[in-house]
């Protein structure tokens, strides 16, 4: 891992994924601070971050984000996520109010089936050149 990458608020998530590419799409339109960065699972970062932290059957089923030296994966990712861009999506964190157990059954379900229900992408999500500095590409 580069020297030069800060591995604080970094998200995450399937490029392959045509519901995660969205996904991070919101992300972008919503960070007015632009206070996150974004990685593909696919990526070399990912890998080698990602792969001393989960287990490597588990990488790339799941978004996760790292904030404050914690990782969170799962509905605990997006939760995360959301409540610290603040505002109106500060209500994110009601959610909270369910076991985590009980979000991932439901987490679990629509990750397992997000192919099938939305299609796959043939290449990963390639970002406009004007927001590609908040990429992480290997």
């Amino acid at each position: 891992m580069g020297t030069d990458i800060k591995v604080d608020k970094i998200i995450f998530y399937d490029g392959l994924c045509v519901v995660c590419s969205r996904f991070i799409n919101l992300l972008i339109k919503a960070d007015k601070r632009k206070k996150n960065r974004f990685t593909s699972v696919q990526s070399k970062f990912a890998k080698k971050y990602l792969g001393k932290r989960l287990d490597s059957d588990e990488v790339g089923k799941f978004i996760v984000y790292t904030s404050n030296n914690k990782i969170y994966s799962r509905s605990d990712a997006v939760i995360q996520v959301f409540t610290e861009l603040g505002g109106f999506y500060k209500l994110f964190g009601i959610l909270k109010i369910f076991p985590s157990q009980l979000r991932n059954i439901f987490y679990d379900f629509f990750a397992g089936n997000r192919y099938k229900w939305f299609g796959k992408l043939d290449q990963c999500h390639l970002p406009p050149k004007e927001i590609a500095d908040r990429f992480i590409y290997d």
